[in-house]
């Protein structure tokens, strides 16, 4: 007889029972009647953990075609016993082979299955639900569903919701510390002083924040075990009419004697500090606020702080500190810490190895990075058998250690890391705020980058008790806590703050890097000699910035076999002054995973919140040499919840275990799929890691094929099962053309005020003839065309005496005998610009915006001038550039140099004539972006002339609809060219230009 539905659901809870150490006792019940409030249904399984909403699971075998309504139907019901609302629900779908398997057996069954299929439904009723995925279904294990059931007990829309208020309560209270300012400047100095913050709106939200928080906390210890059994809640005083803050106080100096110095020492010193005029008011508001995140049940989620925090932060201008978003720190964490094996190869189930886990993030932030990292290792551990609170001492001790400069910061990673498990003691910590700028002694230190020294000492701040501690204060010998290689997991996502360029001009300052915390000019030199000597032949980057140099930090501070996890600009994928951190990369990591995101539709470009910022993923496992490959993987867009966050890691890591990755070598066949259910969320495929960078921000990996095949000399195209049998002659730029100098060298000045450039440069005059034209800035409407003028002129500066003009005139010489005819794009606004390469009648310098290629031969320019704005070779410039920007593609000096191009100079004179005879009819006309590549029909014309009358290749491949024109199709419509500009109605289309004569195409000339 099969087995019943009942038996499966009973036999399905007690696995999920075995998989959480929270839900062994009374917390899961299996096809129990009298549940629900008001109503006769039974739940076929139903999830009550404490402090945190319920979740209702509703199973049935396939074909399942009510499992979802009634999943849906649990919504908005009440839990009989606490009133508690359900808010989300699963749906399950049982493979049908559960039937053939009797108690004995079923239980095993249902642990190795990897077939359920899920879906997640959040809401308040079943008419105001949402679905994750939002169609079909998710595949995996019971394990899966644990995880998933444990993510919907927090359901996202109660996040924003509560956010929304704690964000209305701290900004009530910071009004309140603005209101007292003026009158009591003398209190409100000391809480700028606890913060190391400078007075001001945001120092006041922050102290507000950390308020809330203890008050969450409060609430959640009051009448607890042991000791906190005498703490009054917040409720309890004021239903006794004692709700001060004095008496606030007194309850916060009881938990103190018990534990959580980490998070009720520095809000005591806050409260103790505020003036007493005000301090009804705000304490008043501290409850209010807390009573309402408390209805929430939201005192164990990181989330929430996290979110919070963010949109607080002080001085983000400087230290660049963008918090990760939660649901990019599941995925992040999520690719680090893989099912199988800890960080530190041992098995999850092997609690003594985990006692000695060893993580850090040495920008901690609020610690969302480190809460990820322990939220999958308790999770793991306890789905192996274990009991994660035995680890919570060892994990608070030092386990996990998190570093920031910010006092506040620190505060609030260890109050998160606390809440994990908020009634169990822990005597040490690993997260502490570091000494930043200029110190007593007349020294400098430099937060987390003094940690590249082994041998260095610095004074650690008193204000957050050296170390936020559990149970009071201590002094951290960081270097003893924090050897080099000695981590299993380094997961950071530190800030990207730039030392150069012109970023210091922008804001006034002299050194961005180090000019957080009020540092004046000369302490921020100083600071900038210091990290110049800890970096010293090491592969970071003043250009690169900051997280060049945390990169440094986390390799030396990782064990060899160890997973290092980072969130990076995603010029370190494609910048110039990434290279060397790519070869340390390279050269020294295996198995390792790069995430873009494609931003489609104009979307944030980053994982983190509140920047603009392309960003990247890197996640690798440190050894004694790199691998060869690599696995590059592109969203659409970040993740929206931690629960897809978690899914899309475990989908990247199940691909690649299968190896069922697509490579980039395979042909313009596209990348492997990415599905949460049927929606399409990104591509992953595998590639030689040097050729692979590339790859950055390329949502259609077949776009990204065909560039890849075209740079070996093979014509490849979407759509064609084979590449075409003619190879092209390719090479790089620096094989055959001389690229002029940088822009400073032109005009520029050295830091003492010497001559460097011996130009000055001055708009081109509308009537006469300079005597050094140069082309320096960018009009988009005036270089629609292939063919213009240079707009500026660069005028001779004078020397102060005979040397300085001697030295400007040999300047001047050789400038000028880099003058060409055709110039390249250096920073390209794919979706307003047209051309990537020019050419101008007269030579001309080469400026700011277009670098001068010099050739052997004037007509051998006007061939790369065509080759350049043609369809394939902007294809290579796209593939090459820095995509960092929304819609913008960058290409500097220096990795000019390797751009793939026609190799013009192997064009016989026959071709060459051809080429001219080309030029002459094209290069006047105007051309669209590149965002409208698909409709421009003059580029079309080009594409046709050069590929079929000069190049020989196939008239076939130009046929409406066909491969050149999917190839345009394609090209136009990645997100990284649309950028923030959405799709227009169609434009008139330029005057079309005589197609040439129609052919089946034509052997090269010179074959």
């Amino acid at each position: 007889m099969p087995t019943t539905e009942h038996t499966i659901n009973d036999a399905l809870a007690s696995v999920l029972k075995g998989g959480r150490q929270a839900w062994r006792d009374n917390v899961i019940h299996s096809e129990t009647t009298g549940m629900l409030k008001g109503v006769s249904a039974r739940p076929d399984i139903l999830v009550l953990e404490p402090d945190v909403s319920p979740v209702a699971i509703e199973t049935e075998v396939i074909p399942a075609p009510t499992v979802e309504p009634e999943a849906l139907s649990r919504l908005g019901a009440n839990i009989k016993s606490t009133g508690r609302t359900i808010l989300s629900s699963i749906a399950v779908k049982l493979p049908k082979r559960l039937r053939n398997f009797s108690n004995g057996t079923l239980r095993a069954e249902l642990m190795s299955a990897s077939d359920l299929e899920m879906a997640l439904f959040t809401g308040t009723s079943p008419t105001k639900a949402a679905r994750w995925p939002h169609n079909q279904w998710i595949s995996g294990s019971v394990s899966d569903l644990s995880i998933l059931t444990q993510a919907a007990s927090v359901p996202p829309e109660v996040i924003d919701r509560a956010a929304d208020e704690l964000i209305s309560g701290i900004r009530e209270a910071a009004g309140l510390f603005d209101e007292a300012a003026a009158s009591h400047e003398g209190a409100l100095q000391k809480i700028s002083r606890e913060l190391r913050q400078e007075a001001g709106e945001q120092t006041w939200r922050m102290a507000s924040a950390i308020l809330a928080n203890a008050f969450v906390f409060h609430e959640g210890l009051a009448g607890g075990p042991g000791k906190l059994s005498k703490v009054r809640s917040i409720e309890e005083l004021k239903g006794e009419g004692e709700l001060s803050r004095a008496t606030v106080l007194e309850e916060w100096r009881k938990i103190l004697e018990v534990n959580y110095w980490s998070i009720f020492d520095i809000a005591r010193r806050i409260l103790e500090a505020t003036p007493a005029k005000i301090s009804k008011s705000v304490v008043d508001t501290m409850a209010r606020v807390s009573a309402k995140l408390l209805e929430h049940r939201l005192m164990r989620s990181h989330d929430l702080t996290g979110a919070v925090f963010q949109k607080l932060i002080a001085d983000r201008k400087f230290l660049a500190a963008y918090y990760t978003t939660p649901p990019s720190a599941a995925l992040l964490a999520g690719l680090a810490i893989g099912g199988d094996t800890t960080p530190a190869g041992k098995l999850w189930a092997d609690t003594e190895s985990l006692k000695h886990l060893r993580i850090a993030d040495f920008a901690c932030g609020t610690g969302t990075l480190l809460s990820a990292a322990y939220q999958r290792v308790g999770q793991f551990h306890e789905l192996a058998g274990g009991d994660a609170r035995l680890l919570h001492s060892y994990m608070m001790g030092g386990s996990l250690v998190g570093c920031d400069v910010l006092p506040a910061a620190a505060h609030l990673t260890a109050a998160t890391l606390s809440s994990v498990h908020p009634t169990l003691k822990y005597a040490e910590s690993s997260i502490m705020t570091l000494a930043y700028g200029k110190q007593k002694d007349g020294g400098v230190a430099l937060g987390s980058l003094d940690l590249l020294d082994p041998q260095r000492r610095f004074e650690i701040l008193a204000i957050t008790a050296k170390a936020a501690e559990g149970t009071g204060e201590s002094l951290k010998d960081i270097w003893t806590s924090m050897p080099h290689g000695g981590f299993d997991l380094v997961i950071m996502n530190p800030p990207f703050t730039r030392a150069t360029g012109h970023e210091g001009k922008k804001i006034g300052v002299h050194n961005p890097m180090f000019a957080a915390f009020a540092a004046d000019a000369e302490t921020q030199k100083i600071m900038g000699r210091v990290a110049a000597n800890l970096t010293a032949n090491t592969s970071a980057h003043g250009n690169a910035g900051e997280a060049s140099i945390f990169l440094v930090l986390g390799d030396r501070k990782l064990k060899q076999g160890g997973t290092i996890a980072l969130v990076l600009p995603l010029s370190f994928m494609l910048g110039e002054a990434w290279e060397e951190s790519r070869a340390l990369v390279s050269k020294k990591y295996q198995d390792l995973i790069f995430v873009t995101n494609a931003g489609l539709g104009g979307s944030d470009l980053s994982f983190s919140s509140d920047t603009d910022m392309g960003e990247c993923l890197v996640v690798g496992r440190k050894g004694f040499k790199g691998g060869k490959r690599s696995t590059f993987v592109t969203l659409n867009e970040r993740p929206d919840s931690t629960i897809s966050g978690t899914h899309i890691a475990s989908s990247i890591q199940s691909l690649i275990s299968h190896s069922k990755l697509r490579k980039l070598e395979d042909g313009p066949l596209g990348g492997t799929p990415l599905l949460l259910g049927s929606e399409l969320v990104g591509h992953a495929v595998s590639a030689p890691t040097a050729e692979g960078w590339n790859l950055a921000r390329v949502r259609d990996f077949s776009t990204a094929q065909s560039a890849y095949q075209l740079s070996l000399g093979k014509l490849w195209l979407p759509s064609c099962k084979q590449p075409e049998p003619l190879s092209l002659p390719m090479t790089k730029i620096k094989v055959i053309a001389q690229i002029g100098p940088y822009h400073a060298d032109i005009n520029g000045r050295t830091a003492k005020g010497e001559i460097r450039g011996p130009f000055d440069i001055h708009p081109a005059p509308t009537k006469g003839v300079p005597t050094y034209p140069v082309l320096w800035s960018h009009d988009a409407e005036r270089e629609r065309a292939i063919a213009f003028e240079a707009e500026s002129e660069a005028i001779p500066v004078v020397g102060s005496d005979f040397e300085e003009q001697a030295l400007i005139d040999d300047k001047i010489e050789k400038i000028w005998a880099t003058a060409s005819f055709v110039h390249f794009n250096r920073d390209f606004r794919f979706n307003s610009q047209s051309t990537a390469m020019q050419f101008t009648k007269r030579k001309t310098i080469g400026g700011r915006a277009w670098l001068s290629l010099k050739l052997a031969n004037k007509r051998q320019e006007k061939a790369l001038a065509l080759w350049g704005n043609s369809t394939l070779g902007l294809l290579l410039y796209w593939w090459l550039a820095n995509k960092q920007q929304a819609g913008r593609g960058s290409i500097g000096k220096s990795a000019l140099q390797d751009l793939t191009i026609l190799d013009v100079t192997k064009l016989s004179e026959i071709q060459l004539r051809q080429v001219e005879d080309i030029f002459d009819a094209v290069a006047g006309e105007p051309l669209r972006p590149l965002n409208e590549l698909h409709s421009d029909t003059n580029r079309q014309v080009l594409d046709r002339r050069l590929m079929v009358d000069v190049l020989g290749l196939p008239d076939t491949l130009h046929a409406q609809g066909g491969p050149m024109d999917l190839l345009r199709m394609k090209l136009a419509a990645e997100p990284s060219i649309v950028g923030h500009k959405k799709p227009e109605k169609p434009q008139p289309a330029y005057p079309m230009l005589t197609q040439g004569k129609k052919g089946k195409g034509k052997k090269p000339v010179n074959a």
